[in-house]
C-alpha cells in the first residue's frame, strides 16, 4: 500500500480523536452517547465534504478578487474582506464534531 493511502485513513483518525476543550464556565459533564457516536461518525464525513467546499470557494473567489483588484481602492479592499471571510468560513474550523 503506498504512503497516500495510508495517510489519509490515519489523519481521519487523528481527527475523530481530536475534541474542543470545554468552555471556561460550563460545568463538567457527559455527552450522551448519540452525541458522541454522530461526533465520531460525523468528523470524517465533514472533513470528506468540507475539503471539496473550500476548493471550491478559493476557485471561486481568487478570480473575483483579481477582478476586484480593477476597481476602486475601496472596493477592492471591500471586496478582498468579503472573499477572505467567506473562505475563512468554508475552509477554517471547526475540523471535528464536538459532541
Amino acid at each position: 500500500m503506498s504512503k497516500r493511502a495510508l495517510a489519509i485513513p490515519m489523519l481521519m483518525a487523528l481527527a475523530a480523536c481530536a475534541a474542543a476543550p470545554p468552555e471556561a464556565g460550563a460545568p463538567p459533564g457527559r455527552a450522551d452517547a448519540g452525541d458522541t457516536l454522530l461526533a465520531i461518525v460525523g468528523t470524517p464525513l465533514l472533513i470528506a465534504l468540507k475539503i471539496p467546499v473550500c476548493v471550491v470557494s478559493v476557485a471561486v473567489a481568487a478570480p473575483l478578487a483579481a477582478g476586484a483588484a480593477f476597481g476602486g481602492p475601496g472596493s477592492a479592499q471591500a471586496a478582498r474582506s468579503v472573499l477572505g471571510e467567506g473562505i475563512e468560513q468554508n475552509c477554517g474550523p471547526p475540523y471535528v464534531l464536538s459532541p
